[in-house]
C-alpha cells in the first residue's frame, strides 16, 4: 500500500510494496486471458499438451484456445450499456452536458472502463482540460497507484498516474515516463527519461510537453480528477476482484480436456491396420514383403484377418465431463447458456428472459450500486465544473437491460381493462409512452372511427 507521493527511489526504481507488485503481475495475467494469449497464461498446461502430443507428429492443433473470458466480459458489457445511459443535470445546463457527452463519446469510454472492471477488477475514469474543453478518458489501472494516508484504505490522499511516452530524435528511440500526482484541486507533473528499466533523469515538463509543472484548479473543482470504479470487494480490501479469478481453473481444465480429445480424435481419423504376416505382399520394387497400406502393424503369423485399430474414446464420459465443467462455468460467472445463444429452442417472452437472466441482472445491479453510480455522478459534476457550468444534482437512468416485451404489455393491459381495474387512457399512456392529453386525442379518434363503423353497418342492414 503506497502512502507517499515520492514514488521514484534514488536508484531509479519505483517504490512499490509487495501488494502493488502482485496487483500489477495479476493484471498482466488477466490481460493475457482477455486477449486469448493462453500459451502464456496457461504455459504449464500448454507445455504438458505439447510434450504428450508434439505438433510435428501430426497436423492437428495441439492447443485448442477457448476464450470464454472475453465472451463473458463482452456479454456483461452489452447487458450494462446497450440500452443506453441517460444522464440528467440541472435543466438549464442539460444541453451543455449533452454536448460534452457527445464530444467525448461517453458511452464508448464507459464500455472501456467496464471491460477493465471485469478483467482487472478496477477501471478508471479520468477528467481533464482539453483543447475542446472538458475531456473524459479511460486509463488502464496498471498505470494507477492510489496514495493512502498511513495505510488506511478508507482515507485516500491522492492518485499517481504513470504514462509511457516515446519519441524519435535523429533516428534514435527515446522512452519517457510522465508521472501525474493528483491531489484534491491540483495536479503535479513530472517528466523522466527512462533507460534500462529505470527512471534516469528528471526533465523540464513545461518546456518539453508544454504542460504546467503544478496545476491548481481548486477554485473551480476542489477534488480529484481521477474516478476509480471497482468490482465487488470485501471490507478489508480496497481493490476490486477480477471476474476471471473464480473460473480461471475451470476454463483451463476445459482447454486441457478439449485439446487432448481433439488430438486423440485426429490420430484415429486415419486408423492403422493390424493382421498377421500372411497378409503381406511381395513388392518387386523394394524386394520386401509389405502391406500396400503403410499404416500396417503386423501381429503374429497365425493367419488372423487384417483389421483396423479403432479408439474406445468413451465419448459419453468425455461429454459428461465437459458438460459438468460448463455448469461450473455458468454458476461461477452467473451467466446462463442463453447468454451465448445456446439452448434457445423457441421465442422467449420478456418475462421468461428476465427469469433466465436473474443472476446476471443481479450482478449488473451490484456493480452499478457498488461503484458506477457514484463515480459517474462525481465525474459529471467535475466535468461541468471544469466547463465553468457547475451543477448540484445529477440523475442517472441506465435503461432496461432487457427491453419490455410489447406483446406481454398489451396482453396484461387487455386483461386489466376487461377486469375493470385500468382505464383506456392509462393503457394508452403506458403502452405508447405518451401524456394524458395525447391519450385523450387517441381515444377521440378511436370513438370517431367506432361511430363510423356502426353507421356503415346500419346502412347495410
Amino acid at each position: 500500500m503506497i502512502t507517499r507521493f515520492d514514488i521514484v527511489k534514488k536508484n531509479g526504481k519505483l517504490d512499490l510494496d509487495d501488494d502493488s507488485v502482485s496487483r500489477l503481475l495479476n493484471y498482466d495475467l488477466y490481460k493475457d486471458l482477455y486477449q486469448g494469449n493462453f500459451k502464456v497464461a496457461f504455459s504449464k498446461t500448454y507445455s504438458k499438451i505439447c510434450a504428450k502430443y508434439p505438433l510435428d507428429t501430426t497436423t492437428a492443433q495441439t492447443f485448442v484456445e477457448l476464450n470464454l473470458f472475453y465472451a463473458m466480459t463482452d456479454f456483461y458489457k452489452n447487458l450494462l450499456t446497450n440500452q443506453g445511459l441517460y444522464i440528467n443535470v440541472n435543466e438549464s445546463y442539460q444541453s451543455i452536458w449533452s454536448e460534452i457527452e457527445e464530444n467525448n463519446n461517453f458511452i464508448s469510454v464507459l464500455k472501456e472502463v467496464f471491460v477493465d472492471v471485469s478483467r482487472f477488477g478496477n477501471g478508471i475514469f479520468k477528467a481533464s482540460f482539453g483543447n475542446y474543453g472538458s475531456e473524459i478518458t479511460s486509463i488502464s489501472p496498471s498505470c494507477w497507484f492510489p496514495v493512502f494516508k498511513k495505510g488506511n484504505i478508507n482515507d485516500i490522499q491522492g492518485h499517481i498516474i504513470i504514462d509511457s511516452l516515446s519519441d524519435y530524435v535523429n533516428g534514435k528511440h527515446f522512452l519517457f515516463k510522465l508521472i501525474e500526482k493528483h491531489r484534491k484541486g491540483s495536479v503535479e507533473n513530472e517528466l523522466w527519461s527512462f533507460k534500462n528499466g529505470s527512471f534516469y533523469e528528471k526533465i523540464n515538463v513545461e518546456k518539453e510537453l508544454e504542460i504546467p509543472e503544478f496545476d491548481d484548479f481548486s477554485d473551480i473543482w476542489d477534488d480529484f480528477l481521477i474516478f476509480p470504479v471497482k468490482n465487488t470487494t470485501e471490507s478489508d480490501e480496497y481493490f476490486g476482484q477480477s471476474d476471471y479469478l473464480k473460473f480461471k481453473s475451470v476454463v483451463e481444465e476445459l482447454i486441457l480436456t478439449v485439446s487432448q480429445n481433439s488430438k486423440i480424435l485426429n490420430r484415429h481419423a486415419n486408423p492403422k491396420m493390424t493382421g498377421s504376416n500372411e497378409n503381406l505382399e511381395f513388392n518387386p520394387l523394394t524386394g520386401k514383403t509389405e502391406f500396400p497400406n503403410k499404416d500396417f502393424i503386423p501381429v503374429g503369423r497365425d493367419g488372423v484377418k487384417a483389421e483396423y485399430i479403432t479408439a474406445d474414446l468413451q465419448e459419453n464420459a468425455v461429454n459428461q465431463h465437459i458438460e459438468t465443467l460448463m455448469k461450473f462455468f455458468h454458476i461461477l460467472t452467473k451467466t446462463p447458456p442463453q447468454a451465448y445463444g445456446l439452448d434457445i429452442s423457441n421465442n422467449l417472452s420478456g418475462e421468461s428472459l428476465r427469469k433466465i437472466f436473474m443472476n446476471s441482472l443481479t450482478k449488473i445491479d451490484d456493480i452499478k450500486q457498488v461503484s458506477f453510480n457514484g463515480a459517474i455522478k462525481n465525474l459529471v459534476k467535475c466535468l461541468m465544473a471544469l466547463n465553468h457550468t457547475p451543477v448540484s444534482e445529477v440523475k442517472i437512468d441506465w435503461g432496461n437491460p432487457i427491453p419490455e416485451d410489447k406483446s406481454e404489455l398489451i396482453e396484461n393491459s387487455v386483461k386489466r381493462l376487461s377486469s375493470g381495474i385500468m382505464s383506456k387512457q392509462t393503457a394508452i399512456c403506458e403502452l405508447d409512452n405518451v401524456s394524458k392529453s395525447d391519450a385523450d386525442v387517441e381515444l377521440a379518434l378511436i370513438a370517431k372511427e367506432s361511430q363510423s363503423v356502426n353507421k356503415n353497418t346500419l346502412s347495410e342492414i
